[in-house]
């Protein structure tokens, strides 16, 4: 038994997107109210913001960030490069993420980190942990597939990690097996929907959704608990409802809280006669 060890929880942050911002109100009332992190994972939105976040950005200055975009902000961020690759080149929003991060590697982040990137060649789950270039992986797992031009690493073209595991609750525990695994998934439940004449980049979001909640759906239970903010009322592309989106993730967090104290709460008994 490891004496100075101390039961946190282990948070794996899942994707979707602007819907991914609830990602903020989640851990602004986990600190808050002094829950202890002891590693964190992500998938596309959640790896972006969770890395952020395990880099030692503050939430002050992240929600800052987030609730002062607007529609021509994130036309702003958009590199178009219409090509057989992808729609978007993401060369802005790695720049935007070094100017946070720096080279950070993941040994050097003050949180543990596991991101998770999909191998589009072969449909290989990439777990990138330890060490490596932090913005490198964020940019692969943030890559939806057809809107952003993958990520090249070595012999491998990575894609969105969303595609093989939308909320990594396993990377997590990779991390820390202790730690009590909590999922904070804001993927929308499949619902039908008034017909509205959908664009592409909604066709393909909302395709990835379907895929998505049906993986989550199924894996959902290596979650002790799990926090599921209702986003359902901003599209992946919404990123201008920070607001709104923000305050739906602190109010399901609050929700968990009881049942996150309780769930760290046996640690303490147990631990004194090693069984921990």
């Amino acid at each position: 038994m490891n004496v100075g060890y101390k039961r946190g929880i282990g948070l794996a942050l899942g994707s979707g997107s602007a819907r991914g911002l609830a990602h903020i109100g989640v851990l602004k009332v986990l600190e808050r109210e002094q829950i202890p992190i002891n590693a964190i994972s992500g998938s596309s939105m959640g790896a972006l913001i969770g890395g952020l976040y395990a880099a030692g950005m503050p939430l002050r200055e992240l929600e800052s960030i987030a609730l002062k975009v607007t529609r021509r902000a994130v036309l702003a961020h958009i590199d178009p490069i219409p090509s057989l690759k992808g729609l978007v080149l993401g060369k802005k929003i790695e720049e935007m993420l070094r100017s946070f991060i720096g080279n950070k590697d993941f040994s050097e982040l003050r949180i543990p980190m596991a991101i998770v990137a999909t191998d589009i060649l072969t449909g290989e789950e990439l777990v990138l942990k330890d060490k490596g270039d932090v913005v490198n992986a964020i940019r692969a797992s943030i890559s939806v597939p057809v809107v952003f031009v993958p990520v090249r690493a070595g012999d491998r073209i990575l894609v969105d990690g969303g595609v093989v595991n939308p909320v990594p609750v396993d990377a997590v525990t990779l991390l820390d097996p202790r730690a009590i695994p909590v999922a904070v998934s804001v993927i929308p439940k499949v619902e039908h929907k008034q017909a509205e004449r959908p664009t592409t980049v909604d066709i393909l979001l909302n395709t990835f959704d379907i895929m998505q909640h049906k993986l989550y759906e199924a894996n959902k239970s290596l979650a002790k608990i799990v926090i599921e903010p209702n986003v359902s009322f901003a599209s992946g592309i919404e990123f201008w409802k920070a607001g709104q989106i923000i305050e739906c993730g602190e109010q399901a967090a609050r929700d968990r809280i009881p049942a996150i104290r309780r769930a760290l709460k046996p640690f303490s008994f147990f631990s004194v006669f090693g069984r921990s």
